[in-house]
This record gives structure tokens, C-alpha cells and sequence, in this order.
């Protein structure tokens, strides 16, 4: 199917994956701007580097591409895991009323979205069945309209959330998604070989994919 053009660069291992996608973030955020920034374990390193740069940090907004409906001070949020990345070190972090529930959380986090757009950078991970922030496969969520959807029924736990939607990932100057470990080969090579993946439905120019060798092992550009 059409999508943006996928730009593949793939470094020896996770840390040099991470620390690219840190440079990159830095790049985009030199003069200030927003961010919208993947969850999830594979990015946390990459967030840790971040933390130490030399950065505008009063001029830089982040905000979570999804956040699940748990407590606020729950250990699988987003928000609560960039806090503790990123640390207090002057960022504005937005955080997304999730613990309302789906459909009221989305309609409040739109709220907090719209002011944001467009982003300066997107940072994206990619699921092992493909979903990219909480739009997964064939889930009703990517054909939602709006900046931010609420999202039930999540074939994976917690099912419920509230993911920024493809319009809103979309308006960035720079999409980045961050693939690493052989977990993620096979969802990484349906991507590249042009399946209806989630990530392919971004209507942004070019998504640049960082990449480990255990991820693109195997895979033909």
C-alpha cells in the first residue's frame, strides 16, 4: 500500500539504535518545540541520553504519543515513565487524563493536543504484531477522526487507553521510529515489505526507521 516513504538505517545494536534516536531528538529540539514520544521499554535508554544533553529544556514541551488507563501514579504509564527518564530537569511534560477512561480521556487530551501540533518530532516504537503508539491492526482506532482517540479492546493488556491518532502523529516535521531486538524482526520486515501496518498509514513525507542488526536481521531494505 502507499505510506510514507521509509527511510531504514541500521546500527550494530540497541545502544547505538538509542543513542541515534537521543541525537536526533536533540537535532529536532535544539530551538525548542514538541515532542511526542513513544512508551515502552525500547525507547527508555534512548530518553535516559536525552536527560543528560544540553537543551533549551523551558522551551520543550513532551507528551506521550498513548497513555493507558491506569492511576496516575500507576508503573505502566507513559507519562509517569518519561518523568522518570527525563527527570525534573525543566521540561513541561503534558500528561494525558487517561486514568478517566477511554472516551472521556480522549476528549480532554484533545483538548491538551490541539495547542501542541504541529510537533517539532515524533518518536515511535513498532509492537511485535506491528501497532505503533495504541493504533493496532484492524482496531477501529485508525479510522478515528480527531487528535486523540479512545481505544478499548487492546490485544494487549491493559485493553483499555487513549493513543494520539494518525492525523495527529502526522503532523511532524520529523517521524522517527525506533525498532530493536529480534522480537521485532518479523513486524519490522511485514513493514518494509509493505503490509497495512499502522506506521505505513502516517501520511508524513519520509518515516525514518532506526534500527538494530537483531531487528533487520535478514531483512531486505
Amino acid at each position: 500500500m502507499n505510506g510514507p516513504h521509509l527511510q531504514l538505517e541500521v546500527y550494530p545494536d540497541a545502544g547505538t539504535a538509542c543513542r541515534t534516536a537521543a541525537q536526533r531528538l536533540a537535532q529536532a529540539l535544539a530551538q525548542g518545540g514538541t515532542a511526542a514520544l513513544a512508551g515502552g521499554n525500547t525507547p527508555r535508554p534512548a530518553y535516559r541520553m536525552v536527560a543528560g544533553m544540553d537543551l533549551p529544556r523551558p522551551t520543550i514541551t513532551l507528551v506521550p504519543t498513548d497513555e493507558r488507563c491506569v492511576p496516575p501514579d500507576h508503573p505502566e504509564r507513559n507519562d509517569r515513565m518519561l518523568a522518570e527518564t527525563l527527570g525534573d530537569r525543566g521540561y513541561r511534560l503534558v500528561r494525558l487524563p487517561a486514568e478517566l477512561g477511554p472516551e472521556r480521556g480522549a476528549r480532554e487530551a484533545e483538548a491538551l493536543v490541539a495547542p501542541l501540533l504541529p510537533f517539532r518530532v515524533v518518536l515511535l516504537g513498532l509492537g511485535e504484531d506491528g501497532h505503533t503508539a495504541s493504533l493496532f491492526p484492524d482496531h477501529p482506532a485508525l479510522e478515528a477522526t480527531g487528535l486523540v482517540a479512545p481505544v478499548r479492546q487492546a490485544p494487549k493488556p491493559p485493553p483499555e487507553r487513549i493513543t494520539l491518532t494518525l492525523q495527529a502523529l502526522s503532523q511532524t516535521e520529523t517521524a522517527l521510529l525506533l525498532v530493536t531486538g529480534a522480537s521485532k524482526r518479523e513486524a519490522l520486515r511485514r513493514l518494509l515489505a509493505g503490509d497495512d501496518l499502522p506506521p505505513r498509514r502516517l501520511t508524513v513525507s519520509t518515516l525514518t526507521i532506526l534500527a538494530d542488526r537483531e531487528a533487520a536481521d535478514m531483512v531486505e531494505p
